[in-house]
């Protein structure tokens, strides 16, 4: 099990000037903080400082293996001491296509062929649920590399373009945390933040003595060539968006295809749990008991029990509804989830980042993660979360989509996850510019993430057909959200979260604002300009 610690993964930035080696040694961000490095047959070699300040041997096996993934703007990267290889998404089945073409994929979106989406989507997770070194003897995997948006701040500076400075340790996505900003949207947003960040406290004094844990922790992150776009372009400093629209731009640069945007929903278990029993909400399917309303994990009443005393097990297949009767139906273990054991170090930063109480020895789960690709002009959009029996799950996912997995691809945790997809915002797909607002809706979301959202939650609505008026989180598109992210200068009033609905690209609703090429990050992290 990997202990937590702040990540020495210096990515490479066109900003930042590497060591001139010999022709043999492979260029990577690991030269801006490593020495004495060297290429014999197939591994290279080097000493590299950890984030302590030491420095250690270490040695980068089948280089050869590790350069062919990384041909698509990969990177060789420090991880605390540690070359690792960062291709932008490992692609353990050789079948796999990444990235796919645009005409591909709106020939399965427009032709109606879901099963290949289906295959994509996982051929996705398979990738980056990929294990790709080790740090320190333990295994890391892919998505567990990649960098988050306070290292993309801190390398897209003129003035940290250094060797001195880019030694500052900098934090891999399991370690920036926070509660979910979306919290923030709708009409009383600032108020339900701080709300949320006060009951947080009060959830996790609740789960000391037992009851479930609705408490999630999120981070974003960017593969490299993902993050190497936003460094080069400076995308996050709001002063760069002032000048493209000072310029006459209507949108930023867009990404790469081959990027990548990832935001993992994480739990914390104590490793004081009562009897070593830890409790949370399954999702049971989007029944609420009030359908005009949100459906938060809170009010779900339905439960999963994780037995942190027992080093691994089979688990059970089931929710419990009501949360009041554990058996070995509804129990799992350690191993059923994509987890980590938190550190010393780590949990001194975790207590100060979120407020609570977090110790060594306690454990790290990840029961959900957005993921989008720049495959094409308007994203693919996957979104995964852990469940009781990901055979059969519940909507929006379904028992095609889980029939969809590459099972040999995937190790036993990364099994256990459930996925939907959003691949258009209507059924039948409109054209992503100049289409109408007809059809079926696309519910594509994620029960940790949006299931929680109420009416007041969202800023626009447009009915499908004129009647289908979807105002809940479990009536949402990641694809038709996200396509409202556009920089709205101060005179206007933001742009609002969506539920599902149609909506062009070049809608009038994007007159005098930027838009984000779909990107809610950017405009939730913007700092004002490059400080020293």
């Amino acid at each position: 099990m990997q202990n937590y610690r702040l990540a020495l993964l210096l990515g490479l930035s066109l900003m930042i000037t590497l060591p001139v080696y010999s022709k043999d040694v492979p260029r990577g961000s690991y030269q801006l903080s490593c020495s004495n490095i060297s290429v014999t047959d197939d591994a290279l070699t080097a000493t590299c400082k950890k984030l302590n300040d030491a420095s250690q041997s270490t040695t980068l096996t089948q280089l050869g293996f590790c350069l062919n993934s990384i041909s698509h703007y990969g990177d060789i990267g420090n991880i605390d001491g540690n070359l690792v290889c960062l291709p932008d998404l490992p692609k353990p089945d050789p079948n796999f296509v990444f990235p796919q073409s645009e005409t591909v994929l709106n020939q399965w979106i427009y032709g109606g062929d879901s099963n290949q989406i289906y295959q994509h989507g996982w051929g996705i997770w398979s990738g980056l649920t990929q294990q790709v070194g080790t740090v320190d003897g333990t295994a890391v995997r892919a998505f567990e590399t990649w960098a988050v948006p306070s290292n993309i701040i801190f390398r897209s500076a003129t003035e940290n373009a250094s060797l001195h400075a880019v030694n500052a340790p900098l934090k891999r996505p399991s370690l920036e945390l926070s509660v979910p900003r979306q919290f923030g949207h709708g009409k009383t947003g600032q108020a339900k933040v701080q709300a949320k960040a006060m009951n947080v406290k009060a959830v996790a004094a609740a789960v000391a003595t037992g009851a479930p844990d609705s408490n999630i922790f999120v981070s974003v992150a960017y593969n490299p060539p993902g993050a190497e776009h936003a460094i080069a372009n400076r995308l996050f400093y709001e002063s760069t968006l002032q000048q493209y629209m000072k310029n006459g731009y209507a949108e930023i640069p867009n990404f790469p295809n081959n990027s990548i945007t990832i935001k993992p929903v994480y739990k914390i278990i104590s490793k004081t749990v009562p009897n070593g029993i830890y409790t949370f909400p399954g999702w049971p399917g989007p029944n609420p008991p009030d359908p005009k309303k949100g459906f938060d994990e809170s009010i779900w009443n339905s439960c999963v029990y994780v037995d942190i005393s027992t080093p691994s097990g089979s688990g059970g297949n089931s929710n419990d509804p009501g949360c009041k009767n554990k058996t070995a139906a509804n129990t799992f273990y350690l191993n059923n989830f994509i987890h980590n054991k938190i550190s010393s170090d780590n949990a001194a930063y975790l207590t100060n980042q979120l407020g609570i109480s977090v110790s060594e020895g306690d454990y790290i789960i990840l029961v959900a993660m957005h993921v989008t690709t720049r495959e094409d002009k308007v994203w693919t959009w996957q979104t995964f979360w852990w469940s009781a029996n990901a055979d059969q799950p519940f909507a929006p996912s379904s028992t095609a989509i889980a029939s969809a997995r590459p099972l040999s691809y995937l190790d036993e945790a990364a099994k256990h996850y459930a996925m939907s997809v959003a691949y258009a915002m209507v059924e039948p797909p409109q054209p992503i510019a100049g289409g109408k607002n007809v059809g079926n809706s696309v519910y594509g979301y994620n029960p940790y993430l949006e299931a929680g959202f109420g009416p007041d939650t969202f800023g626009i609505s447009r009915p499908i057909n004129g009647k289908i008026d979807n105002t809940t989180g479990i009536q949402t598109n990641c694809m038709t959200c996200h396509n409202m992210a556009a920089y709205a200068p101060k005179i206007k009033s933001g742009m609002p979260y969506a539920s599902d609905f149609y909506i062009s690209i070049s809608d009038s609703v994007f007159n005098g604002t930027l838009k984000t090429d779909f990107s809610w990050a950017i405009l939730n992290t913007l700092v004002p300009a490059p400080t020293k």
